[in-house]
């Protein structure tokens, strides 16, 4: 849906915001997993596409993460899907979409189709549809203990996609964390809806009945 920015409540924040070389802001938190990722052990399912669900249907819940400047115009998608990068071979990488469908067992079996084609892909991106706008950009560093983050990013494209990284998983006591990396608009997102969607996200692991395998 095109917003129109004539009656637009956040017009006037947008406006001021797109104009900066480097719009984008971004806080590193640490996401409790214990409870999904016993889960994940128990079922058999991977970690990774249950936690990039996860991320994905919780941005879906929040409105300001749905936001993208297309061309001229904001545009506010009923859905966001994911851009991940995905490892090859090779240790390179490349990046694919898998589409958010709302279906734990069918977003699994994508993202282990897109994993397995990229173990051979020779391109950096495997699909047409990784450069779309109406996605979250994933990356993943399972080796690194992070606690802040940056990205190599071309300041004139500024559609607003939202770049979400998480890290190493520590272990204190019983408990289970990662650091969880998002990066936003401040055209789109300011600090409250990030609280939103993280609190959204943090809802989600902390009750995940949703995780049913194939």
């Amino acid at each position: 849906m095109k917003i129109d920015l004539a009656t637009w409540s956040r017009r006037e924040h947008f406006e001021f915001y797109r104009e900066f070389q480097e719009p984008y802001w971004g806080c590193c938190v640490d996401l409790e997993i214990s409870k999904l990722l016993q889960r994940s052990k128990e079922q058999g399912f991977s970690f990774t596409a249950a936690l990039l669900f996860a991320a994905t249907k919780a941005a879906n819940q929040i409105d300001n993460l749905r936001y993208r400047l297309v061309g001229d115009d904001v545009i506010a998608f009923d859905t966001v899907h994911i851009s991940n990068v995905f490892m090859r071979a090779n240790t390179l990488f490349s990046f694919g979409y898998v589409e958010y469908r709302n279906d734990f067992q069918q977003h699994c079996n994508d993202f282990a189709k897109k994993q397995e084609h990229a173990r051979k892909a020779t391109q950096i991106f495997m699909d047409e549809e990784s450069g779309q706008a109406n996605a979250l950009h994933f990356s993943a560093l399972p080796w690194l203990n992070f606690s802040s983050m940056s990205h190599a990013r071309a300041f004139s494209a500024s559609e607003g996609c939202p770049k979400i990284s998480i890290g190493k998983i520590s272990e204190q006591t019983k408990t289970k964390t990662l650091p969880f990396s998002v990066h936003v608009h401040h055209g789109f997102v300011d600090g409250y809806h990030m609280s939103q969607y993280l609190d959204a996200l943090q809802d989600l692991l902390n009750q995940p009945d949703w995780a049913i395998p194939a």
